[in-house]
């Protein structure tokens, strides 16, 4: 029977899957592979000396909320540590080479006060199926979006932006109502080929790092 999107929590993309009642909640284990390198490591001295760009993630209306990036290629998972939105911004510098496959989590203030824990990691979506980049999208619009992509397809620039919108949202959790959030881009960007996946009333969750290759 197919969920709506009020009773039944996002389904995670990630590899594996998870069920509503899985003890998973938002800030779940990563990979143990998904740490960056050691300073003194070879693959840490590389990343070093590689051109950087500037990651700006802008959110209004949620400010002290925490986000991270993530990247997901095939043999490559990383993760930063999360920053907290502050003047409605977080900012990183990361590695040009990691913002291909990149996605953002978002874990917005209210779900600390979530009666039951919702199951997933809430990723922003960059762009709904059926919406070319550069659209506008509201939150009613987001809410009934059945596919999205949150896989940015890289950038060897100085500086992105990414624009985010986020919401608190009500999902049916791990033992009863949660609250999570759903965050997306707005305007929409662009994403990676093949990578649209299941959202749920706008919704995208996982419980690792989303694999975008």
């Amino acid at each position: 029977m197919q969920p709506s999107p009020t009773t039944r929590s996002p389904p995670c993309p990630s590899r594996p899957a998870f069920s509503p009642s899985s003890p998973c909640s938002p800030g779940c284990s990563r990979r143990s592979a998904a740490h960056p390198p050691r300073p003194g490591s070879q693959a840490g001295t590389q990343a070093g000396a590689a051109h950087r760009t500037r990651v700006v993630v802008r959110i209004a209306h949620c400010e002290g909320c925490e986000v991270s990036l993530q990247q997901g290629l095939r043999n490559r998972w990383w993760s930063t540590t999360p920053r907290r939105i502050h003047d409605g911004r977080a900012v990183f510098v990361v590695p040009s080479g990691r913002t291909r496959g990149l996605s953002v989590s978002v874990t917005g203030t209210w779900e600390a006060s979530s009666p039951h824990p919702s199951g997933f990691q809430a990723i922003a979506t960059l762009r709904y199926g059926g919406v070319a980049a550069g659209e506008r999208v509201t939150f009613a619009q987001a809410r009934t979006k059945r596919r999205g992509s949150v896989c940015f397809p890289g950038t060897t620039a100085d500086r992105l932006v990414l624009r985010l919108n986020a919401r608190k949202v009500r999902v049916a959790g791990n033992g009863g109502p949660a609250l999570t959030t759903l965050a997306w881009a707005d305007p929409q960007v662009r994403t990676m080929a093949g990578t649209q996946g299941r959202v749920y009333g706008g919704v995208f969750g996982a419980q690792d790092i989303v694999p975008c290759s």
